[in-house]
């Protein structure tokens, strides 16, 4: 038994030799600001022009520019041990921009450090030549928080990749604070793709999100004064000239001297005091993409979101009304089978079991395509959604007093979850349930906010840093829990419903149905006030899956896709409600140059310009996971619209040959006429005249 011990601590030790005996890549850099020393954040260490032959990289966001402007020199320390591996006066190359900050963005967060000699105890990283793809197995290098060691590594697979960000997904769940400016490697080459800039937990796993090493690379291939660099006093009048608003939440404990020094606060800061910030992002295609020819144009994605400091995320719960009369028809052809439903036996349908001749186009139907529209522009990456159904059932015994039935009036048929297909099982779920009972909506409004905030009785996990939003459906006004005959009182648990989600930072969008829903709103127009969200009316029920295409909650007003090239905007462009984006754009043969415009509510504007060209036969670049489903659904509506050109063209070109025919059949049937009747007269035919009374005699 000892000896089986020994053997698998021997076995274990020979393979951390290598890791043990391996010098670190990483240092964390420390400098005396305001009195104090703070040390936070990572560098990481990578060959460079000039006479130290040596530089550190890290984030443009963890030290404020304005605050190294004044400072002589600093110290690049190991993360455990305290070791000063390098000291640092200035800048290699400019510095970039924090990505919190004014037109700021990921790949622009970076600096790099000058070296005031080489540096010792230390390796050197080397950045990769090309962007990293989806599925690449990465590692990231850092400090661990529980054990003794100056450098250690998490592993994960990047999930998609631009020339702005990369996002990968860890292996693991880990707390990554401290650890901003991290680098990415490949997996397999070990070069640095990716320098780690945020990261979000959920659940059993970690997001994380780096940026891509290219601007990097660039920057290095021409540093300051032939590789000398620059003290960080020259850059006083910049610091000055572009100052960044301190987050409110800033004001973290502050590090000891750098013998003692521990890293600061979390990775992403929590909050700015001058608002939101407009993040613009494009995914697909790189910078510089080639792409072959396409019927369609060139599809172009990506994100547009209003950030607070953090990387925004959204919990979305679909309240979903099932109550009977949601059985009725949309008006509509909601299924698409080129059937519009109606209610059988004229108006007296909705007496019977199945009122309608087509249910696919109920309005509950409507309200689960809408739902579904809603859900195909969502970004999982991003997003997490559920799905609440409620209608309700009540009874009243012999003494008039109203009580409801054992079954819940409002269900939860999907946790919050950023597997969009468990999602539309759920909405699948809906449909195959038959509509009935009354119209529950404190219910649905209180399961939505069990859900949303992880309350007792939930099946959703709280996520602490998402934004909460409820989607409310309804076709009517609130006739539970107090019985038809208690309509103050309903629309009052409705309220307090709205009450609670409110008090709970929960934002509520309703859409009230068709005539009903309309004829006493206040219950759906106060749930929207109270909660600061929308309230959507929408007359006739069969335009409800058009109408909710409107529906954002990323603070956007608008975002633009156009070719700077031809001055024309992208065909079959949608921007969708979390801030995602994408659009077809036509491209001329050669280099064509893309402009993509975004504006926030509050009159925030940010531009991103690319370079695309055009060659025939070339292959386009593989379109990340995440984006194929948005590519699909813009396919689906340029094949659409090409199929109605051609049919219309087809229409056309058949009309236009009726009309010839008509006009050559006149013309012949004209000139048949008139030799008929020279035939005539050559040939002196003539009709003999006869009793109107005789008959025609057989012919023999």
């Amino acid at each position: 038994m000892r000896t089986t011990a020994l053997l698998v601590g021997l076995v274990w030790l020979v393979a951390a030799l290598p890791t043990l005996a391996s010098e670190p890549a990483i240092a964390r850099p420390s400098f005396p600001i305001g009195g104090e020393i703070r040390t936070k954040g990572l560098v990481f260490f990578v060959a460079a022009k000039g006479p130290r032959g040596a530089a550190a990289v890290g984030t443009a966001h963890t030290f404020e520019l304005q605050d190294l402007a004044k400072v002589k020199r600093g110290e690049l320390v190991l993360g455990h041990s305290r070791h000063v591996v390098a000291q640092t006066s200035g800048f290699l190359v400019p510095p970039g921009r924090p990505f919190d900050g004014q037109a700021g963005g990921f790949a622009d967060d970076f600096v790099v450090y000058r070296l005031d000699g080489r540096p010792t105890g230390v390796r050197l990283l080397k950045l990769a030549d090309s962007a990293v793809q989806p599925g690449t197995r990465v590692r990231i290098l850092g400090v661990p928080s529980s054990m003794p060691h100056d450098e250690d590594d998490l592993f994960g697979s990047v999930k998609s990749a631009t020339l702005d960000r990369i996002d990968v997904e860890l292996d693991v769940a880990y707390d990554l604070a401290g650890w901003g400016g991290a680098p990415v490697l490949d997996a397999a080459s070990n070069e640095v793709v990716g320098m780690l800039q945020a990261n979000s937990t959920r659940g059993s796993t970690t997001l994380v999100v780096s940026a891509p090493v290219q601007r990097i690379r660039a920057a290095l291939a021409t540093p300051l004064d032939a590789g000398r660099g620059r003290p960080f006093a020259k850059f006083a009048l910049r610091a000055t000239a572009t100052p960044r608003q301190r987050s409110s939440a800033s004001g973290r404990t502050s590090a000891a001297p750098a013998t003692s020094a521990k890293p600061e606060g979390p990775l992403i800061r929590q909050g700015f005091d001058d608002g939101p910030r407009l993040h613009l992002d494009v995914e697909y295609p790189p910078d510089g993409a080639v792409i072959g020819n396409s019927s369609c144009g060139a599809f172009v994605s990506g994100r547009a979101t209003a950030l607070h400091g953090e990387l925004r995320e959204f919990d979305v719960v679909f309240v979903i009304d099932t109550s009977q009369s949601t059985a009725n028809p949309a008006g509509a052809d909601i299924n698409g089978n080129g059937v519009i439903g109606k209610l059988r036996l004229g108006g007296l349908g909705g007496l019977l079991a199945q009122p309608m001749t087509d249910p696919g186009d109920s309005i509950l139907s409507a309200e689960v395509e809408a739902a579904r529209q809603l859900l195909r522009g969502l970004d999982p990456r991003s997003t997490r959604v559920g799905v609440v159904a409620f209608a309700g059932e009540a009874h009243e015994d012999r003494r008039g007093f109203i009580f409801s039935s054992r079954q819940p009036p409002a269900v939860t048929l999907q946790p919050l979850t950023d597997d969009f297909s468990k999602a539309e099982r759920a909405l699948d779920d809906i449909l195959i349930r038959a509509p009935a009972g009354n119209t529950h909506m404190a219910a649905g409004l209180d399961q939505a906010t069990t859900e949303l905030r992880g309350l007792p009785g939930a099946l959703s996990r709280e996520n602490t840093r998402s934004e909460k939003i409820v989607l409310f459906f309804t076709d009517g006004q609130p006739t539970l829990p107090y019985g038809s005959g208690f309509e103050r009182d309903n629309v009052d648990a409705v309220l307090r419903a709205a009450n609670r989600a409110g008090r709970a930072s929960i934002r509520i969008h309703s859409f009230a149905i068709g005539p009903d829903a309309l004829e006493g709103p206040v219950a759906t127009v106060e749930m929207a006030n109270r909660t600061d969200g929308f309230f959507t009316p929408v007359r006739h029920p069969g335009d409800l899956v058009d109408v909710v295409e409107e529906v954002s909650f990323a603070n956007l007003e608008n975002v633009w896709l156009r070719s700077l090239t031809t001055g024309n905007p992208a065909d079959h462009f949608r921007a969708t409600a979390d801030g995602s984006w994408a659009g077809f754009v036509a491209l001329e043969p050669g280099g064509n140059q893309i402009e993509v415009r975004a504006r926030t509510s509050d009159g925030l504007e940010e531009t991103r310009k690319l370079k695309i060209t055009l060659r025939e036969g070339a292959e386009d670049p593989p379109v990340p996971t995440a984006l194929v489903v948005a590519r699909n659904r813009l396919l689906e509506d340029c094949l659409r619209a090409l199929k109605q050109v051609r049919v219309a063209a087809e229409h056309e070109r058949t009309e236009g040959v009726r009309k010839s025919l008509l006009v050559e059949i006149e013309k012949e049937r004209a000139t048949a006429r008139a030799r008929a009747a020279d035939q005539s007269k050559r040939l002196k035919l003539g009709v003999e005249e006869r009793d109107a009374d005789t008959p025609e005699a057989p012919a023999n």
